[in-house]
Formats: C-alpha cells, structure tokens, sequence
C-alpha cells in the first residue's frame, strides 16, 4: 500500500539535494493560538508554546506551564498521520527560565507486500526531536534564550533499504542549537527574534547525501493597542526565512519569505477569538487561518485551524491545552 512512498524517499536518500533540507517536520508550527494567528507568534509573550516559536519570549514567567497539542495533521493528504507537541516550563529563582519540548509526528503503520516474494512485517516510520533550553532575563525588558535539540528520524528499516537500495540506513540522526532574544518595548510593543535549527545534517543511506537542517531565521512584532479590565486586542506579525540553498537576489529571497499576520481578541481574560492570514509563495501554501480559545482558572483550550491555506481539500485543525501552577 505505502511501498512506493518508502521506495520514492529512499532513492531521494541515495541521490540527494543539498537544495531541499531534511527534518521538514521541524517546520510544522505547533500550537492552535499560533496557528489560528497564521503562525505569526515570534512576539507573543508567555504563552508554553513559545517553545518552538521564540523560547526568549518564556524569560519573563513566573508560573510552570505544561501545554500538549494534537493534530490530525493533513488527513485530505495521508489519512492516519498525525502530529504531537509536548512543552513545559519550570522557572528557575528569578531570572533563569528551563523549557522543553518534544516534537513527534507519524504516518502510522507502513505496509510493504512483498521482498523477494517473501511477507514483510509492517513497521511504523515517525520523526521525532527532544529540545531543553533555558531562558534569561536581563531586565523587565530583555531577554534571550539558548537550547539544544536532537532530531531522530525513522524512515525505513535497516535491512529494507539494504534489499532496496543495497545500503545500510533507514535512519537520520541530528543536533541543532536554537538562539533568540525577545524585548518588551514601550506602549505595549514586543519585538522577537529566533535562529533556529543550525546544526549537524542527516543522512539517510549509508555514503548517501546528508541533508542540512531546514535553518531558520524567524523575526516578528506583537503590539496591543487597546486594553482594560474586560477587552484585550493584539496584532502580531512574523517573517520567516528557511536558511537553506539562499542566493544573493534578494527579490528571490523575499518571494521565498513566509509572512504571517494575526489578530486576536480577548474578553476577560477566558473567551479569546483569532484570525490569520498566512503567505508561503514557493510552497503554495496561502491563505486564512482562524481558531478560538477558552479559558478556565489555570486551564487553557484552544482550537486553530489552517485548512485553507493548501492547495488541496483537507481539514486541518490542531487542537491544544496547556495549564500553569
């Protein structure tokens, strides 16, 4: 049933593109406020999520947070993959922030019918990266933020490739670091700026290509222009460039830019409604997004959806919880 999907991505293994990266499942946004607000989350402050987005932007709490998301994700594309988020923060005195996160996505179980006329065993492909990090304040303003993640990606058996390529491999293994900074400035402004994903590249087949990580350069702003006891609305925006196969035409490099674009509004901090608008031109990916959330004592639920922006019809919703004590 999957057998052409294995036998597609080992062959892209063995030849290889140093134009594309590897690990594209780090580029999937998590979290359903970031979605519904077109990924444009850079500049949101305290938020667990922030973990992938701009871990700076967690200097700043007080609080723990866990958050978890699940997402069904693009089932018009593959039916039965689906895609995980896990994050915690765990403030440390008053300066010092520690975070994790796990990142894990599947296509469930892979079904080969045959090799050399013998039964094969189906066997589940996943990709998955574990990321700690920790977060500084320098003041009530500033602060940035390192960490490290390991990336760990199952394609196919050792013993499939060797019978379909003659090659050992079937898996890809990764570090990357990430870096950002966040600043909180005056009349309700926030500025975020992350680089992340840099880092050693994988390699899927034995004397195959190594692909880079798909290195990313995040930058965005947050700004509240109004707010009282009862109504909050934020616009928030981000540009997002992958780092990887860049040229010196900067026309080329800034039709190849994701922008992302949101608003949300908030009444008494528990019922909060969003929308997005999401532009990626090279990967055809454009479109609205939008989503709600509902808050209660220290629970958080939210729902973003970004179905619209693909090419294709499918739905595609991420749903999210997280909770501070």
């Amino acid at each position: 049933m999957r057998r052409s999907f294995i036998l597609f991505a080992v062959g892209v293994s063995l030849i290889g593109s140093s134009l594309d990266p590897g690990g594209v499942f780090l580029m999937i946004f998590p979290g359903s406020r970031a979605t519904a607000l077109g990924g444009a989350f850079c500049a949101v402050e305290g938020d667990v999520y922030g973990t992938y987005y701009n871990n700076a932007s967690l200097a700043f709490v007080k609080n723990r947070y866990l958050g978890l998301q699940h997402t069904s994700w693009l089932p018009g594309l593959y039916p039965g993959m689906y895609y995980e988020y896990f994050s915690g923060v765990y403030p440390i005195k008053d300066k010092f922030v520690t975070t994790f996160a796990l990142t894990y996505i599947t296509t469930g179980e892979t079904y080969i019918d045959s090799i050399g006329g013998a039964p094969v065993e189906p066997f589940i492909n996943y990709d998955l990266a574990v990321k700690l990090a920790v977060a500084q304040k320098f003041n009530e303003n500033y602060g940035v933020s390192f960490g490290i993640k390991y990336i760990f990606s199952f394609l196919a058996p050792d013993w499939l490739v060797r019978a379909v390529a003659g090659k050992g491999g079937g898996q890809g293994r990764a570090w990357a670091v990430d870096a950002s900074a966040f600043y909180k400035a005056k009349n309700n402004l926030n500025f975020g700026l992350a680089l992340q994903n840099f880092g050693t590249s994988l390699q899927f087949v034995e004397g195959g290509e190594r692909d880079p990580l798909p290195r990313t350069l995040r930058v965005g702003v947050a700004y509240v222009p109004f707010e009282n006891t009862l109504n909050r609305f934020m616009i928030t925006s981000d540009l997002i460039k992958i780092l990887v196969n860049t040229t010196t035409n900067f026309h080329d490099e800034w039709i190849d830019t994701w922008k992302a674009i949101g608003i949300e509004y908030s009444f008494s901090n528990m019922l909060n409604a969003r929308l997005g608008y999401f532009i990626d031109n090279n990967g055809k990916r454009l479109g609205p997004t939008f989503g709600a959330g509902f808050s209660y004592r220290n629970f958080r639920f939210d729902i973003g959806i970004d179905s619209k922006i693909y090419d294709f019809p499918t739905s595609n919703y991420r749903i999210s919880a997280q909770y501070s004590f």
